[in-house]
């Protein structure tokens, strides 16, 4: 019986810590193979939650499913014959999204999560999502307030990563030397590099009045605040945060208790100051307008500093647990909320401390009071219409959503203590996303901003366009794609954007930026010590010849003992059942997932790492990845698996630039193919910039294996009724390199002066399209054929008698040398050290022209003569290379590779 077909966009966390109730946003698609759904719910423990969205369309996952069409040409088609997961074209209107509420129970079990469908004819499915287990929390520090000091005690928590020395220092006395002294003081230690811990011991020495706990694993400052307060001990009375690099006045303790009065939290205005203590700005609130009384202001955007605060410790026992880091949550954000929807926050004009502005700090002034005016707001909507589609779906899901687990927490935990006013406000916003007048109310407080300073930073108009876009987009979505609304409802790949500052605007810088953005790590004490193959993504729609290089690598190392980790760097869209059985179905890879860990580096939270850690880097920009992990752990080096001389694959200019400085880190080099290598010696590039010697030492070179292929004999060739020719064509942007143009070109050139015309076929493989033909103007036409399996591509190749496959780059390209493996007489063109020689060494099948039209049409017509030759054609089947991969990557190559990696 078919299953519904459900995927998530981002793993659920595998546990959470539930306290009096929390929430996790939960997005994927979920669609049935024979049946519309009518409606789809939540479940949670079997009990039914409504969904917040449901039918959405999915471009990204019909697309996925359906390689072969056009997805906005399916407007008539009822069936795809092609498609074994969605034969009837139901998974478009697929995305779904909601928060699940996970409310308190006695006994700590996991959770369970699922979907429930129900059909407009009758019947219902139902799948499972995750099963997320719940965490205890942390134990309170076992210390006590000093014995004798006068007023009430306060607990203040800290939270540390790799702080400043100098400022680190300054902080601690500065706590010191408070005129309030019925103080202890926790710091919880987000697994500092060791030598910065140490530092952090021996700063604080034996003061008894401290405590200090080291967390085994990276938490990140969010996460590592809530674990600080729970630090806390249950008889302190008050409670206040402090951040590692700030500078406290000596009477900032007494000064916040004077002035809490009945409320549940006070805070402080504060001076702002560079490193050096030098004046940036008189007060925090120069640029906005600060509110603490509204409920709604203080939800949209924070106001509450936590290190100026000081609050009740009922604030602590309702706040914690923090909710579910899935998003770019604050902690003072959480802490200021909930005190305010249990009674009130009180406000002290004057600084009472310095906010240190430095480069490693987690939230800058600036970025915190950056305001946009509504005007401008305003004309960016003319611009760019399908930027601000972009952006709106963005802050649709990275700041609806992540508000909505807030309010939705703040609810379960608190409801019954807020007031009429703040529980109408809480439950209007809850209602945005369902009810037009919630909506239309947030309008109007959005157009408050064209008078005087705002208090929001215009964050309601933003929420505004954020929820319009969800509107209009179910209002517009059709059955099927529309190419010209081209409507999809993916969320981004990463809920929680590693900077808290705007998003480059201009599209060419900013996917520069997200391409090379580092990878969130967790630096953990006890994680085991991998290595991690870094990969774009995993799409079996373009699983080709280098993709297949990496994953043998990986499984080649995991032979040898290492515990290896496939991480992949970018989104990685919907893969369809059993997307594993067919990785390993390709040469080299059969069992490997029982070896090799996967892990996917966007979107599923932090990834888990011991500082011994190593990488192997497979493209440019998976090369400025792990030189930034590897700068993060304090160490250098990584193996970088070379298969192009990547600045090619672009036009001259920013990408091409970047891609040529990832040769300049620090690496070992792993060549495909020597000729690949000679290149970089020739040009003193990467390993050989300083010098042939060194690049020798410090690099290596394999052969990809090629698809083996069962040698012809002549009498095979000599049986075959026709002739026929196999061009490597892909027209696609991103395979500029294989010279489509020009192939087809000098096809036409060749076909002109009499060649491959009689008897001959004309046929064209490798676009992911195929089923097409191209025409040779009036002398022919080309077939495209559609993209096959690696065995029946095998036979395609046994099929023909002449090949044409052009690479301009050193790399020779592994098709050519295939076709020549096969019994064909094979073109390609030359390219400085690729030369015709160097090629007829690995085959006499080769030949290799120019690359001009002329040069390449000449080479067909001497390959068309040279097709005769049959002794020739079976003689040069047995090439030169390498057709198995325990060669390609043989022990001495994997020996040298594990030195460089567990050095």
């Amino acid at each position: 019986m078919p299953r519904l077909q459900v995927n998530l966009d981002s793993p659920l966390p595998a546990e959470v810590s539930i306290g009096g109730g929390t929430a996790l946003f939960v997005a994927g698609t979920c669609f049935d193979p024979e049946a519309e759904i009518d409606a789809l719910r939540l479940t949670v423990d079997g009990a039914e939650q409504s969904l917040y969205a449901q039918g959405m369309p999915r471009l990204d996952h019909f697309r996925a499913l359906h390689p072969g069409l056009d997805a906005f040409a399916t407007q008539g088609l009822e069936t795809d014959p092609g498609s074994a997961d969605d034969s009837r074209l139901l998974s478009y209107r697929s995305g779904f999204w909601g928060i699940a509420r996970l409310e308190p129970r006695v006994e700590r079990q996991a959770r369970e999560l699922g979907l429930r469908a129900r059909f407009a004819g009758g019947g219902e499915r139902r799948a499972d999502l995750a099963s997320v287990g719940v965490s205890a929390p942390v134990a309170p520090a076992p210390i006590q307030p000093p014995a004798g000091a006068a007023g009430p005690a306060v607990a203040i928590c800290m939270a540390t990563h790799d702080p400043p020395s100098d400022l680190f220092r300054r902080q601690v006395e500065s706590i010191r030397a408070q005129t309030h002294g019925n103080w202890v003081c926790v710091v919880s230690d987000d697994c500092s590099r060791p030598e910065r811990w140490q530092e952090v011991r021996q700063v604080l020495g034996d003061d008894p009045r401290f405590f200090v706990s080291r967390s085994p694993r990276r938490l990140g400052f969010y996460l590592n605040f809530e674990r600080a307060l729970g630090l806390a001990p249950p008889v302190c009375e008050y409670v206040a945060m402090a951040d590692q690099d700030d500078y406290w006045y000596p009477e900032k303790l007494e000064a916040l208790l004077g002035g809490i009065g009945a409320a549940q939290l006070v805070y402080s205005d504060a001076r702002i100051v560079n490193r050096d203590g030098r004046q940036l700005a008189g007060s925090y609130w120069e640029h906005r307008r600060n509110n603490h009384t509204d409920l709604v202001s203080l939800l949209v955007a924070n106001s509450v500093t936590g290190a100026a605060s000081l609050f009740r410790r009922e604030v602590v026992d309702h706040a914690l647990p923090f909710p579910p880091g899935q998003f770019a949550h604050y902690h003072d954000h959480w802490i200021g909320l909930v005190a305010l929807a249990l009674g009130g926050i009180e406000f002290i004009s004057r600084p009472l401390y310095d906010y240190v502005q430095h480069g490693s700090a987690a939230l800058g002034h600036a970025q915190a009071t950056s305001i946009t005016r509504l005007r401008e707001r305003l004309g960016r909507i003319r611009a760019d219409p399908r930027e601000r589609v972009r952006v709106n779906r963005t802050r649709y899901f990275v700041d609806v959503m992540r508000l909505m687990v807030f309010a939705t927490i703040l609810h379960m935990r608190v409801g019954p203590r807020l007031s009429a006013e703040h529980r109408r406000a809480l439950e209007r916003f809850l209602a945005l996303d369902r009810s037009w007048p919630a909506l239309a109310y947030l309008g109007r407080r959005a157009i408050r901003e064209l008078s005087g300073p705002p208090e929001t930073l215009g964050a309601e108009w933003e929420l505004f366009q954020a929820l319009a876009w969800r509107r209009l987009l179910w209002a517009s979505a059709r059955r099927r794609p529309t190419r010209r609304l081209r409507l999809d409802a993916l969320p981004p790949p990463d809920l929680a954007p590693r900077s808290a500052r705007r998003p480059l605007s201009a599209e060419g810088p900013r996917q520069i930026a997200e391409k090379i953005a580092p990878l969130e790590l967790a630096v953990s004490d006890d994680a085991p010590r991998r290595v991690n193959l870094l990969i774009p993504t995993i799409d079996l729609e373009h699983f080709f010849g280098g993709y297949i290089a990496k994953f043998n690598l990986a499984g080649r190392l995991a032979a040898r003992g290492l515990r290896v980790r496939l991480v992949t760097v970018d989104p990685v869209g919907p893969l369809p059942r059993g997307w594993r059985s067919t990785v390993e179905s390709y040469s080299g890879l059969a069992g490997m997932f029982e070896r090799v860990e996967v892990a996917y580096g966007r979107g599923s939270g932090r990834l888990e790492v011991s500082r011994e850690d190593t990488f192997v880097a497979t493209t440019w920009w998976t090369a400025h990845i792990a030189q930034a992990a590897l700068e993060e752990l304090g160490n250098q080096g990584f193996v970088y698996l070379i298969q192009e001389y990547e600045p090619f694959t672009f036009p001259m200019g920013s990408f091409a630039a970047v891609a040529e400085q990832s040769y300049r880190f620090p690496h070992f080099g792993l060549f495909s193919t020597e000729l690949l290598r000679g290149y970089f010696r020739h040009h003193s590039i990467g390993a050989y910039a300083v010098g042939a010697s060194e690049g020798d030492a410090a690099s290596a070179a394999f052969q990809n294996a090629i698809t083996a292929i069962q040698p012809p004999t002549e009498a095979e060739l000599s049986g075959r009724p026709s002739r026929r020719l196999l061009f490597y064509a892909r027209p696609e942007p991103h395979a500029a390199r294989n010279m489509f143009e020009l192939g087809v070109l000098a096809l036409q050139r060749a076909l002109e002066e009499g060649a491959f015309r009689e008897g001959w076929e004309l046929h064209g493989i490798g676009t992911l399209g195929g089923g097409r033909r191209i025409g040779l103007g009036a002398v022919g036409e080309l077939e495209l054929l559609p993209r096959s399996s690696q065995a029946h591509y095998a036979e395609v190749l046994g099929a023909h008698d002449v090949g044409l496959a052009l690479m301009y780059t050193p790399h020779p390209s592994l098709v050519p040398i295939e076709m020549a493996s096969a019994g064909l007489i094979a073109v390609t063109n030359c390219f400085e050290n690729k030369t015709a020689e160097s090629l007829r060494e690995i085959s006499p099948n080769l030949i290799a022209g120019e690359p001009t039209i002329e040069g390449i049409a000449g080479a067909l017509r001497e390959a068309e003569d040279a097709a005769e030759d049959l002794a020739r054609r079976a003689a040069g089947s047995a090439v030169s290379w390498s057709r198995d991969w325990a060669q390609s990557f043989d022990d001495d190559l994997l020996g040298r590779l594990e030195s460089y990696l567990t050095r």
